[in-house]
C-alpha cells in the first residue's frame, strides 16, 4: 500500500505540473462572483479545471497496478468519470460563455440523467443489490424502484455537495482525503483490498494535488474535479454498502449543501438570511475569519464525523 501511495503522489504532482501550464497558457481563469466575499477577487486569474489532473493521476495509477479492471474498479472509474464529464463541461462553459456556466437546471438535468446511465451500468455489471445497508438492520430490504432512486439521489447529492463546498483554497481536497480514508478503513475492515487500494490511489492524488490548490492556491479543483470526487465517493459507498453512512464520512460536504438549502429557504419564505452567505464556509469568512482558519475547521469536523461514521460502520 506504500508503494501505491508514493506513486500516485508522484504522478499527482508531475501532471498536476503539466496541466497547471496548459491551464496557464490558454487562460483558463477561474471567474470571481460578483456576490463572493471581496477577499476572493485577489484569486482573478487563479487557474481553474485543476479537476483534469486529479482524474487523469487516477486513471493512470489504475492503468499502472492492474492489467485487467474488476467489475467493480470499472464500475467506480466509470461512474467518476461520467460525472467529471459535466463538471468538465461546465467548467468551459464558465470560461467561454460566463460565471453561471450551464446553469442550476442544465447541470442538475445533466446530473439525473447521468445518474440514470450509471444506475444502467450498475445493473449491466450485475452489480446492483437492492439491500441497503442500515446500522443494527443488516437484512433489511427495499423494493428496487425505491432503491434505485436512492442511488440516483445519492449521485445527483454528492455531484451537487462536493461541487458547493469546493469555494476555499484546499477545502473540498483536504475534505475528501479524510472522506477517502474513512472509505479506506471500512474496506479494509470488509477485507476489500481492490478498493482499497483504489482509495489509497485517490488519497495519494489528491495529496499531490491538495499542494498546488492549498492556500493561496495554483490551481482551482473546478467543477470538473468536485464532480468526478463526487461521484467517486457516490461510487466506492455503493460498492462497500455504505450509503447510509454517507452523511457522516461526506460530513462537511453535507453540512455546506443544508447551509445553501437553508439559506433560500429562509429567504424565500421569511425574506431573511440565516447566514451572511452560503454556503457556511463564506460565512465565517465574512465574519472576519481567515480563509486558512475556516478550512482548518471544516477538516476538523470532516475528520470527527468521518471517524464517526467508521465507528458507526464498526459497531453496526
Amino acid at each position: 500500500m506504500e508503494e501505491t501511495l508514493l506513486l500516485s503522489l508522484a504522478s499527482s504532482l508531475i501532471i498536476g505540473f503539466i496541466v497547471l501550464l496548459i491551464l496557464r497558457k490558454f487562460k483558463f481563469w477561474q471567474p470571481i462572483k460578483d456576490y463572493g466575499p471581496k477577499s476572493h477577487y485577489l484569486k482573478q486569474g487563479t487557474p481553474t479545471m485543476g479537476g483534469i489532473a486529479i482524474s487523469l493521476s487516477f486513471f493512470l495509477n489504475l492503468v499502472l497496478l492492474y492489467n485487467h479492471l474488476s467489475k467493480q474498479l470499472a464500475f467506480i472509474a466509470l461512474a467518476s468519470l461520467l460525472s467529471s464529464l459535466i463538471g468538465l463541461i461546465d467548467d468551459i462553459a464558465k470560461v467561454r460563455v460566463g460565471t453561471k456556466g450551464m446553469g442550476t437546471k442544465g447541470k442538475l438535468i445533466a446530473q439525473v440523467g447521468v445518474s440514470l446511465l450509471i444506475i444502467f451500468f450498475l445493473k449491466r455489471m450485475s452489480l446492483y443489490d437492492s439491500r441497503l445497508w442500515v446500522p443494527f438492520l443488516r437484512g433489511f430490504s427495499l423494493h428496487d424502484i425505491l432503491y434505485l432512486s436512492f442511488v440516483a439521489f445519492i449521485f445527483v447529492a454528492c455531484m451537487n455537495a462536493v461541487n458547493i463546498t469546493d469555494g476555499l483554497d484546499g477545502l473540498a481536497c483536504g475534505s475528501s482525503i479524510l472522506a477517502s480514508f474513512s472509505l479506506f478503513l471500512i474496506a479494509l475492515w470488509q477485507g476489500n483490498e481492490e478498493v482499497g487500494r483504489a482509495l489509497i490511489i485517490m488519497i495519494g492524488v489528491l495529496l499531490g494535488f491538495l499542494y498546488y490548490n492549498r492556500y493561496p492556491a495554483k490551481m482551482f479543483m473546478g467543477d470538473s474535479g468536485a464532480m468526478f470526487l463526487g461521484g467517486f465517493m457516490a461510487a466506492v459507498s455503493l460498492i462497500l454498502k455504505v450509503e447510509i453512512l454517507i452523511p457522516f464520512i461526506c460530513g462537511i460536504f453535507l453540512i455546506d449543501t443544508l447551509s445553501v438549502i437553508i439559506q433560500l429557504s429562509s429567504y424565500r419564505l421569511r425574506g431573511k438570511r440565516v447566514f451572511l452567505m452560503s454556503p457556511l464556509h463564506h460565512h465565517f469568512e465574512l465574519k472576519g475569519w481567515k480563509e486558512t482558519n475556516v478550512v482548518a475547521l471544516f477538516w476538523l469536523i470532516e475528520g470527527i464525523l468521518s471517524l464517526f461514521g467508521v465507528i458507526l460502520y464498526k459497531i453496526g
